[in-house]
């Protein structure tokens, strides 16, 4: 049976909000939090709305302490002379069996009010986070919560107490709920619901795609990753959704969510596209999609690059043209009319390159291509509107609509050539300001990204490009991709955009190498990508691109999802 690590994926349930995970304040106790944006601070709170209590273990009612072991479908803490092992019963309700030992929940924050509406059940209301605290001791339980004096409640009214929950028995369960309610339902058999979620992950693990077997074990880490990762709908969340992480980057991005959905879509095609058209959904009514969505909010300060026609291409590749129709008819006219508000409000000077008003309109952030200014005409995204118009144009022949699909491809055709005619310089690419024709000397990676384009590209392009890219190049380290050569001086080793690997450039890039033939280079990008995975578990955020040490957030779904579908293509090359 799987098991992992809790201090870079928490564990978590598939449509759930609730996690067991570290504490980031150091503490020796696992936290028990939500996910959820609605908890959100009040302003100028000192506490993490997210995290609830901290979990301590008790014997003869002193605190002793814990080790703990994750399995998909179990949480256990072994300590001196007893346990204690969690599971969930339903998405917003843990249950746990304790022996030898007892549990307590030790608040993270003040809770505003405690009352007990039955013998063994209590409820806290978290003001902070919105919400209650439902808790229940199960038979031979007794749960004790704090009281605490009429002179601490008189002077609490408005700041809350540290309300203290102690389950002096063998187990009980708590559930969170935005709404008050009594805890009346029964508690499910122990044995049997562990059971039951065994047999939902090793249903879940059976799909898994066969890579090489020296990526079996990080690939059912992060098949576990993109599985325990789903939220269910809840606000503008309005489909099932896999977060970027359950950890800190509790949202989706609008791009990806591309990645992800391409490494379900064969265990299951109904989640991978819910994941796009969860942000058609939500264009504004111009036709942009939001930057990000959680079930809090949707904005849309920013955007992301349009990668959307070249994620449904590879889509329908997997699943078959037949089983995708139905989603194709649903994402046409939204594709349209995202597409056309980059070239609507976003072409300043006329001239057919469009242009990002950010570097977070890209993805990526910080790259040094934006530290000349904006708006700026990236090279990747005029390569990213080739590729989305010309899965318009497929989307188009496949929804019998000849002269969209026309209409289409001759925009792909005429985009690809603006970008060789006016972001090439020589026989690589630039990114200019809006209304130039030149830019600053740059070593990002970025400008490289249209080597996705693969055969598209002219022959003295892509060898360059390729050049750039394979061994001994200026980006290709012993770990993969660096998003800033590390000869630049701009180069910084936890830089964000600026010098570490990424997981979407990777693949993208890799991609554009298999569409043109490079084979031995494409596999020798896959190869080191995955194999830093492997010696830095975690899924992380980005990675250094020289020690190929994990950086920023872990348990990172495209990370997840990128490794995925690179071990499984050179489980099919070999």
């Amino acid at each position: 049976m799987l098991s992992y690590d809790i201090n870079v994926l928490p564990f978590s349930l598939p449509g759930s909000y609730l996690t067991i995970g570290q504490n980031r304040g150091q503490s020796h106790r696992l936290v028990y939090r939500t996910c959820s944006m609605k908890a959100v601070s009040y302003r100028n709170s000192p506490h993490w709305a997210r995290d609830f209590f901290e979990i301590a273990l008790l014997r003869d009612g002193v605190e002793i302490p814990y080790t703990f072991s994750a399995q998909p479908h179990r949480l256990d803490l072994q300590a001196e002379g007893g346990s204690a092992t969690f599971v969930f019963a339903d998405t917003d309700t843990l249950c746990f069996r304790t022996q030898g030992v007892s549990l307590r929940l030790v608040p993270c924050k003040p809770l505003s009010v405690f009352y007990s509406p039955a013998p063994n059940t209590a409820c806290l209301v978290d003001g902070i986070a919105r919400g209650h605290h439902q808790l229940r001791a199960e038979d031979g339980t007794e749960l004790r919560v704090t009281q605490p004096s009429e002179a601490a409640i008189s002077a609490s009214h408005r700041t809350g107490l540290p309300y203290q929950a102690d389950f002096v028995g063998a187990g009980g369960a708590f559930r969170f709920s935005p709404y008050e309610g009594r805890f009346r339902d029964a508690l499910p058999t122990f044995d049997a619901l562990l059971g039951a979620r065994e047999q939902a992950w090793q249903a879940w693990l059976a799909q898994l795609p066969a890579v090489p077997e020296r990526y079996r074990a990080a690939a059912e880490q992060a098949w576990y990753m993109l599985w325990s990762a789903e939220v269910a709908p809840s606000g503008p969340i309005t489909r099932p959704a896999i977060l970027q992480s359950k950890y800190w980057m509790n949202s989706i991005w609008s791009w990806d969510n591309c990645f992800s959905a391409l490494a379900v879509a064969r265990a299951n095609p109904q989640l991978a596209w819910d994941q796009l058209l969860l942000f058609f959904e939500h264009l504004d009514p111009h036709g942009i999609a939001p930057d990000q969505i959680n079930d809090l909010y949707q904005h849309y300060s920013f955007t992301k690059p349009p990668i959307q026609g070249w994620t449904i291409v590879k889509l329908v590749a997997q699943l078959g043209l037949t089983q995708s129709l139905p989603y194709l008819s649903q994402l046409y006219e939204p594709m349209c009319r995202l597409t056309d508000w980059w070239y609507t409000m976003r072409d300043f000077d006329g001239d057919g390159v469009c242009q990002y008003h950010h570097g977070n309109d890209s993805g990526w952030d910080n790259a040094t291509a934006f530290d000349q200014g904006y708006p700026t005409e990236a090279a990747d995204l005029s390569a990213h509107l080739v590729l989305q118009c010309e899965g318009l144009a497929f989307m188009a022949d496949a929804l019998g609509k000849p002269l969209d699909a026309q209409r289409w491809r001759a925009r792909a055709e005429k985009q690809l050539a603006d970008l060789v005619r006016h972001g090439g310089n020589g026989s690589r690419f630039i990114s200019p300001l809006d209304g130039r024709h030149d830019a600053p000397e740059c070593q990002s990676l970025l400008n490289t990204i249209p080597m996705e384009l693969g055969h598209r590209l002219p022959p003295d392009v892509r060898r360059a490009l390729i050049a750039d890219l394979q061994p001994g190049g200026a980006f290709l380290t012993d770990y993969g991709l660096a998003t800033e050569s590390p000869a630049s001086q701009k180069y910084e080793a936890n830089g964000y955009w600026r010098g570490p690997i990424w997981a979407p450039s990777t693949y993208q890039i890799f991609d554009g190498l298999v569409d043109a033939g490079e084979t031995a280079l494409a596999r020798t990008v896959a190869e080191r990508f995955c194999d830093m995975c492997v010696r830095a578990p975690g899924f992380w955020e980005n990675y250094d691109a020289l020690t190929g040490e994990g950086l920023c957030c872990p348990g990172y779904s495209w990370t997840a999802a990128v490794f995925l579908l690179l071990a499984e293509w050179l489980g099919r090359q070999s």
